[in-house]
């Protein structure tokens, strides 16, 4: 394990002590990519608004988790694979989804597929997206403000993600029967 601190909130900088308590109060759990990132109260700070941010969108709640749990995958992150498959399910996207896109096969709901696909591509491309991507996300009723919004979704999964990965971050116990290789069920 690198040299990373997993804090508790009385452990943490005092800076992160009220992040830490509003990720457990939301959570009913302290994830444990939180308590990594409290040693850095502005990267907390950071993710947790941006969350906020994200959250007041117009994508429905279930449709936010879709779109990180897209860009998880893609970025091979463990955790918040698990993490996003737990909030999707738990927000009304249902098992056969949350496995499709886990797995990387086709979507089965076209405006969802068009989202998972959408998020994907700008992730791998890191931008670099067609014409053709857009037109494909336009024609399910999406629009070129619904672009930006998912591009600050991406922006809070590049944080999480990569935090993840350099701490080697392990799941949540609570995380566990939504871990990587599990089939998920309704």
């Amino acid at each position: 394990m690198k040299e990373f601190i997993k804090h508790t909130i009385e452990s943490a900088p005092e800076a992160s002590k009220k992040n830490l308590e509003y990720g457990q109060k939301k959570y009913g759990m302290l994830p444990n990519l939180f308590r990594y990132m409290a040693g850095a109260p502005a990267a907390l700070d950071a993710y947790i608004n941006l969350s906020k941010i994200f959250n007041d969108t117009s994508f429905s709640v279930g449709e936010q988790h879709v779109i990180m749990l897209a860009v998880s995958v893609v970025n091979n992150c463990d955790y918040c694979t698990a993490a996003h498959s737990r909030a999707a399910k738990a927000n009304g996207i249902s098992s056969t989804i949350i496995n499709a896109v886990r797995k990387g096969k086709e979507v089965p709901d076209a405006r969802l597929a068009a989202l998972v696909a959408i998020s994907q591509k700008i992730t791998e491309t890191r931008g670099h997206i067609e014409g053709e991507d857009l037109s494909t996300f336009y024609s399910q009723g999406f629009s070129p403000e619904n672009v930006m919004e998912l591009i600050v979704g991406i922006s809070i999964k590049t944080i999480s993600n990569y935090i993840n990965h350099i701490t080697e971050n392990i799941i949540n116990d609570e995380l566990k029967p939504f871990a990587v290789g599990k089939e998920i069920e309704d």
